[in-house]
This record gives structure tokens, sequence and C-alpha cells, in this order.
């Protein structure tokens, strides 16, 4: 089984608003993020929640996933790694995890990283002109060092760290590259992003 974790757990604070909740073509970014990855071929999709989380939960009613919230979430975000980790069950054999402000990763680049990962195992990352993007998807080979992360870092330095075990899958997504942290992102992403 291989699980989709959305780290969507930040205050936004560069933009002052919750960035999940932005619109874009007439739904949240959020739900855009989890739409995708539902389309896939993941088994089951996980959120972690935090800052305004009682407004993102209510944009996420009906969706087959299931909602973690992070009440530790203003430590940074390795607290949301830890806290989709925790939520995994037994039988997940893999995690990729996603951000919840990225809604323009394709169906097919998350099949794709799915496909390598059933190949190759390791850590599994799109890369769009040699630039490395999420969402990368890990082995539970390395839950057990995620979860020791501490303070507000994503699974980086563990990819550093076991570099051998990375796996490079040249994408023509340019969506694994671009988030919204400003509203200058934000007016790329409604005016159109060049994918």
């Amino acid at each position: 089984m291989i699980a989709g974790v959305v780290l969507a757990a930040g205050a936004s604070s560069r933009l002052g608003v919750p960035k999940q909740l932005l619109a874009y073509r007439g739904r949240p970014i959020i739900a855009h993020v989890v739409e995708n990855l539902l389309m896939s071929q993941l088994d089951e999709v996980v959120v972690i929640l935090g800052s305004r989380a009682e407004q993102v939960m209510e944009v996420l009613a009906g969706y087959s996933i299931r909602i973690i919230n992070n009440h530790e979430f203003a430590a940074g975000q390795s607290t949301s790694l830890k806290a989709g980790i925790m939520s995994l069950s037994s039988a997940t054999r893999a995690a990729l995890f996603a951000l919840g402000d990225q809604p323009l990763v394709s169906v097919q680049t998350i099949n794709l990283l799915i496909h390598y990962y059933w190949l190759t195992g390791g850590i599994v990352a799109p890369y769009f002109k040699g630039k490395r993007g999420n969402p990368v998807l890990f082995d539970r080979d390395f839950f057990g060092e995620m979860s020791f992360l501490s303070g507000d870092v994503g699974a980086r330095e563990v990819i550093r760290r076991h570099s051998k075990s990375l796996v490079r899958v040249d994408v023509e997504d340019s969506g694994v590259v671009f988030d919204v942290d400003t509203w200058g992102d934000y007016h790329d992403l409604v005016t159109g992003w060049e994918r």
C-alpha cells in the first residue's frame, strides 16, 4: 500500500492569509491538491492540518480522505511529517509527501513516481529541468529517521544523507517546482503558470 500525505498545516505567514484556501479555478488550492492525489494510483490520502484547521476541514468535507490535526504545527514542518508517519498503518509500504500549496502537480506525474517506486524502492523524486521538486515518495525504511527530524525542516536532510537511494525521475511537469509562498506566486498561478 502507498499512501499520499498532504502537508497543509502551515500558517502561511508570508501571505498573511491561509494559502490553502485561496481560490484557483473556482475551488481552493487545497482541493486541487487533494483531488489530484485521489485521482492517482495512491491507496489512501491523509491530510495534515494545523493553522485554520476548521476552515480547511470544511473545504475538504466529502472527500475520501483521512484528516490529522497537527496541534504542534507552529514548531515547523517536521511536526507534520511526523504526524503523517504516525498516522500510517503497518501495511503502508511507502508514502508520497505532497505540499498543500502545489495544485499544479499532475496525476500523471504522481503515477509516474509510484511506477518508479515499485521498480526501484528507495526515495523517488521528480526533477524538472534539473531541479528537484515535490512530491517525494519515501519507502517505509526511512520513516524512522524522518520521525527524528525537528524544527521547520522537511525531509531534505534525509534525502541528502541517502543520496544513493535517491531515484531521480525527469518530468515535463513544471508544477513540481511551483508552490504558492507569496502574492507574486499566487498571481502567477491565477494568470497561468507556464507548464
